[in-house]
């Protein structure tokens, strides 16, 4: 006789998360406990189960027919287990564990990790969280759940994705190095196209920056000095430089406060709707935490409307300084 009965939501928890990630470690990384506890609960399901239920290989683990039969099974038992979480049980953040992977553009991830450090670590000390740079197109990994959220500067459109702006864009400012003599000039873009365009920005779906786009609109020409999605990359080239950029980003000009070799100055409102007009053919901006459909548990939850909140008020924050 088998133990069916003595199986649990949390052997289920590991047995899908191997199933869909290959690996022990990341499986591990995805419930927040151990590679060793992944392995003892593999151990336990496998004398469940009288099945092997994954071979390892070099690549890491092949599910046998067996897993492949139990999977569906185990993925309704999982969500019926999560609607009971969701809906009966009492979420405790003090006593909450797992690990959230975060991908923000760079401009946000200081201020991500601050959230995380001064909002939800002092709650939920338990909880652990892997916040990387973004630097691909990762909707399917959110779909997916191979990541939980990505903070960027626009909604997107996607199957089992979710988008929520946790701030507008309203003001944009140009940098330039200081002492640049566009400073003591007339921000039109006559003057403007004056100097090359350096674009720090990870849209990848415009031609050319937007200043550059306006310019020829007016029968102006502005050369491209180069492009960057790295803000520390971007003060260096500026200032070694009379190329100028276009940021919309108030943790940018945050930054740029503290340094002295680089300067910012708003673009003048009606110039401003200009660009916020040409940047709305191709997305409507602002800024947003994306994240999937897979996970609907309550430290999901709790985690996310912090994450927003949090990163509202230090956009707040910022903009009135």
């Amino acid at each position: 006789m088998n133990k069916i009965d003595q199986l649990n939501y949390n052997q289920l928890k590991v047995f899908i998360a191997v199933y869909e990630h290959g690996q022990s470690h990341q499986a591990a990384n995805e419930l927040g406990i151990t590679p060793s506890g992944v392995s003892r609960t593999l151990k336990i399901l496998r004398d469940t189960f009288k099945d092997s239920l994954f071979i390892r290989r070099c690549s890491g683990f092949v599910a046998t027919e067996k897993t492949h039969q139990l999977i569906p099974m185990a993925r309704s038992l999982v969500a019926h287990y999560q609607q009971l979480e969701m809906q009966h049980s009492v979420f405790t953040p003090a006593e909450s564990g797992g690990q959230y992977v975060i991908h923000a553009y760079d401009e946000f991830v200081y201020a991500v990790l601050q959230v995380i450090r001064n909002e939800i670590l002092v709650e939920a000390p338990n909880m652990k969280f892997d916040v990387r740079v973004l630097t691909h197109d990762c909707a399917t990994d959110l779909a997916n759940g191979d990541v939980d959220f990505v903070v960027v500067y626009e909604g997107f459109n996607g199957k089992n994705l979710n988008a929520e702006m946790f701030s507008a864009t309203d003001s944009l400012y140009i940098l330039a190095r200081t002492g640049h003599p566009l400073f003591h000039q007339e921000l039109t873009l006559a003057n403007l196209a004056k100097y090359q365009c350096l674009e720090l920005d990870n849209y990848d779906d415009l031609s050319c920056p937007l200043l550059v786009n306006l310019c020829r609109e007016e029968g102006l020409c502005m050369e491209v000095d180069g492009y960057t999605d790295s803000v520390a990359s971007a003060m260096r080239l500026l200032h070694g430089s009379d190329a100028i950029t276009l940021v919309c980003n108030e943790f940018t000009r945050q930054f740029v406060d503290m340094m002295p070799q680089v300067q910012w100055v708003k673009l003048p409102d009606a110039l401003a709707d200009r660009c916020r007009i040409r940047r709305r053919e191709n997305r409507e901006i602002g800024n947003y935490l994306l994240y999937g459909n897979v996970n609907q548990s309550a430290a999901f939850n709790w985690v996310k409307s912090k994450l927003i909140c949090g990163l509202e008020q230090a956009w707040r924050s910022a903009a009135e300084r």
